[in-house]
C-alpha cells in the first residue's frame, strides 16, 4: 500500500504529483515534484527542496556500477 504524500510545509494531503512534458529538459518517465495544492509550495523529488517559481527539479541520472 502506498503512503499519501504530504507537502512538507504545511503537510496538507492536497498535492499534486507532476511530470514534466516530453519537450521538457528535465523530463522523467514518472513524476519530479510535489505541487501543494494549499500552501502553493513545490518540492523536488529528487532534492527534497522548496522550487522557486520557475524552477524545475533537475532529474538525477542512474549511476552505473
Amino acid at each position: 500500500m502506498m503512503q499519501h504524500t504530504k507537502c512538507q510545509k504545511c503537510e496538507s494531503e492536497n498535492v499534486v504529483l507532476v511530470e514534466y512534458p516530453i519537450t521538457d529538459p528535465n523530463h522523467y518517465d514518472g513524476w519530479s515534484e510535489i505541487d501543494c495544492q494549499s500552501c502553493g509550495a513545490r518540492f523536488g523529488r529528487w532534492s527534497g527542496k522548496e522550487l522557486q517559481e520557475g524552477e524545475s527539479e533537475v532529474r538525477k541520472e542512474r549511476v552505473k556500477k
